[in-house]
This record gives C-alpha cells, sequence and structure tokens, in this order.
C-alpha cells in the first residue's frame, strides 16, 4: 500500500509553514531545526515527512527549491499549490479539482489507497485539506488552461515579372502561401515543387 505523509496536528501545518516564511533557509530541516521554531513536541516530528512529500525538503533532509520560493509572500500560496499536486499526484490524477472534493470523497481515496485505521485516514484528509486551504491553485489552473497560440507560418514569394502578349507592359503578380504548421519538411517541399511547376508553366 502506498504511504501518503500525514500530521497528527492537522490544524498546526499553518504555523509550521509560516516558520519557513519566517525564517532563513537552514541547512538542514530536522527535529534540531524544528525544536529551534520553538516546536518542541515528539508530534511535531510528524510535518517533516509532509514537507518532504510535497517537495519541500530532499532526501537528504536539505530544503529544495520549492522551500525558498516558497518564503516569497506574493508566489508563496501558487508554490506550495505546486508542491501539493506533485505530492499527491495519482489523487490529483483521478481528481483534478482534488482541493476543491468533499472530505468523503477523500477518505475513501486515501482509505483504498493505504488500507490504514480510519484514525490514520482521518489525519491524511485532514492534512491534505489544511494544506489546501493555505494554496492557491488558480495561478496553476490558468497556466494549465492557457492554450498556447501557434501562427501558421506565411511566406511571401517575390514579386514574379510575367509577359503577357498584347500588352504594353509587364503585370507583376505577387503571391503569398499561407502555409498550415507542420514538422514533416515533405509537406512544404511538395508545396514549393507544385508551385514551381504552375510558375514555370506560366512563363512559357
Amino acid at each position: 500500500m502506498s504511504n501518503i505523509a500525514y500530521t497528527v496536528w492537522p490544524k498546526k501545518i499553518s504555523k509550521y509553514l509560516k516558520k519557513i516564511e519566517e525564517t532563513g533557509v537552514p541547512e538542514t530541516v530536522d527535529s534540531s531545526w524544528l525544536r529551534q521554531c520553538g516546536f518542541t513536541s515528539g508530534n511535531d516530528t510528524y510535518i517533516l515527512k509532509v514537507l518532504h512529500f510535497i517537495g519541500f525538503v530532499d532526501s537528504s533532509k536539505n530544503p529544495t527549491e520549492l522551500w525558498q520560493k516558497f518564503k516569497s509572500p506574493k508566489e508563496g500560496p501558487a508554490v506550495l499549490a505546486q508542491g501539493i499536486k506533485e505530492g499527491y499526484s495519482e489523487l490529483f490524477g483521478i481528481y483534478p479539482d482534488a482541493f476543491q472534493k468533499d472530505r468523503d470523497t477523500l477518505y475513501a481515496y486515501f482509505s483504498s489507497k493505504t488500507g490504514r485505521a480510519k484514525s490514520t485516514v482521518d489525519y491524511m484528509v485532514s492534512t491534505f485539506l489544511n494544506l489546501c486551504a493555505l494554496a492557491d491553485f488558480g495561478k496553476i489552473v490558468e497556466q494549465i488552461e492557457a492554450p498556447a497560440v501557434t501562427q501558421a507560418p506565411t511566406i511571401s514569394v517575390l514579386e514574379k515579372p510575367v509577359s503577357v502578349k498584347g500588352l504594353l507592359s509587364e503585370i507583376h503578380i505577387n503571391i503569398q502561401l499561407q502555409l498550415p504548421p507542420s514538422t514533416d519538411p515533405s509537406v512544404y517541399d511538395n508545396l514549393f515543387k507544385s508551385m514551381k511547376k504552375y510558375l514555370l508553366s506560366a512563363e512559357g
């Protein structure tokens, strides 16, 4: 069964994260760091696994780039949302709007995923909900939904003078092609070959 991190004091998550914002970046995130921040209970150590689970701490107990970015008051909530989505990637794979799901839905997922006792699953659900309450998923959703605009390439062909019998002057024809986006070079090769064929035919 999957091992999903949780804390037995989910309501203190906001206090733990506040310390990350207020204090400098430590070399190591461990129980010693917690004590220095004023968290002296043995139950406080549960948050260390949670921070690792959402990518704020690496396997060597060092703060990651997400930890450092989270310290920005402006970007912090969105960075937290990013970490949550990465840590709970399987949950978000099933429910893209997992941060908006009700407690019963989340309980059913965590219970089936971990097979743990009811009290433990309750902590998992509460940990997830308290993390989400402090995160801003709006920016992430906006980035995902914003489509990349691909402009079809336009190729302008140089003016080619065409002599027309019976006229005293030449007619200049400016040919422009609107080409569809394509990664296949043969598409453009065939277009140019066809264009060359008809231009030479007109010239003859």
